[in-house]
């Protein structure tokens, strides 16, 4: 066992490790974004970052560390052995994806095909708990779960329209994205039956209630009964059906932006990723009734999420100035919550094992009934 040498009482507790971890990954945030332009961090940044998270999210769940090296490759080589795995592995997609869909140039419909698989492989694992590529080999099953949420995220993006980009201020109407007339008209892009902000808006706010349930342990479903892939095919019927009744009473009946009801979504994504990974469900996991704890975690995840936000926009307006503007800091917001920070947060948890913290002590045991 390595040695971890922070073993100062704070390290050894929430919350005050977690405090620290926030302090030391965003420094390291900001001085990333601060060292683009904007258009830079929302870009080819983002989109490798991006790249990134599918096999992060995959070797974390499947908790490949611990499978391979074990015990005889001490952190932080371990965990560094991974990261440089994810970020090989991520240039390779980003310049699959930039060749093959976007025909040698990066633009708005590669970066949202990009999360439309990032948002299907959370659907894969958090929803129908890899079934059935659990089932296969571990890199077997890793790369075909990989290959298959890009796949779908391919065919969810037919059904988008990119000819129009419709909210910008002080424009009477929409203006040309990729039709005729527009920044993008030389790209290909789809021309689907459903406008892409509000394409857009509907797949995050899907993976906001994704998060949204496994926050508090994916209740009520999990007091069924069902299996895989029943459970799952339920649990994201459900999912589908709030998230369109969401879009409904934001955008269609209070008249939201949909991008600005996208960035919403995933502030409370990021609020929620902040209590899991950082706070790990602290103080939530203190509480005897998991589903109480997974309630007061994800109302101190929203709080969290919202003054994040208005931190961050502080920062980038101060930082990027007058180009902080419609649509690109709706772009800059994201980037930033899920596209830096949710990596570098999994891959401190999973790769590195939050070394050089200890261990955090298992919560209380429930009270017994007898």
């Amino acid at each position: 066992m390595e040695e971890r040498f922070l073993k100062a009482g704070w390290a050894k507790g929430q919350p005050g490790r977690a405090i620290f971890l926030l302090v030391v990954t965003l420094l390291m945030s900001f001085v990333i974004c601060a060292a683009q332009s904007i258009r830079m961090f929302g870009d080819q940044f983002g989109m490798q970052v991006m790249c990134m998270i599918p096999m992060a999210f995959m070797l974390g769940s499947f908790q490949v560390g611990k499978v391979i090296g074990g015990e005889y490759v001490p952190q932080p080589l371990k965990g560094a052995a991974l990261m440089v795995f994810t970020g090989f592995y991520a240039v390779l997609v980003d310049l699959a994806m930039i060749r093959f869909l976007g025909g040698g140039v990066l633009h708005p419909y590669v970066a949202l095909t990009t999360v439309t698989a990032i948002v299907t492989i959370f659907f894969l694992g958090l929803a129908f708990d890899f079934w059935p590529f659990n089932k296969l080999s571990l890199p077997a099953g890793i790369f075909l779960c990989i290959l298959t949420a890009y796949v779908i995220g391919w065919i969810a993006m037919r059904f988008s329209n990119f000819s129009v980009l419709s909210f910008i201020p002080g424009a009477p109407g929409p203006v040309p994205f990729y039709k005729e007339g527009g920044p993008f008209a030389n790209m290909v892009a789809p021309f689907g039956p459903v406008l892409w902000e509000r394409a857009a808006a509907y797949t995050i706010w899907c993976v906001t209630w994704l998060w949204i349930f496994t926050c508090i342990g994916r209740w009520p479903f999990s007091k069924t009964k069902m299996k895989q892939p029943l459970f799952g095919i339920v649990f994201v019927i459900v999912i589908m059906l709030l998230a369109w009744i969401s879009m409904l009473i934001a955008v269609n009946g209070m008249g939201m932006e949909p991008l600005k009801f996208n960035m919403y979504g995933i502030i409370i994504v990021f609020g929620i990723l902040m209590m899991l990974l950082i706070f790990q469900a602290w103080p939530g996991r203190l509480i005897s009734s998991p589903l109480a704890g997974g309630f007061i975690n994800l109302i101190l995840a929203i709080v969290l999420g919202f003054i994040g936000m208005a931190f961050f926009g502080s920062f980038f307006e101060w930082h990027f100035g007058k180009a902080y503007v419609y649509p690109d800091n709706i772009f800059t917001m994201n980037t930033f919550m899920l596209g830096l920070l949710f990596p570098m947060w999994a891959m401190y948890a999973d790769f590195f094992e939050f070394w050089p913290l200890p261990p955090l002590p298992p919560p209380p045991a429930p009270p017994s009934d007898t």
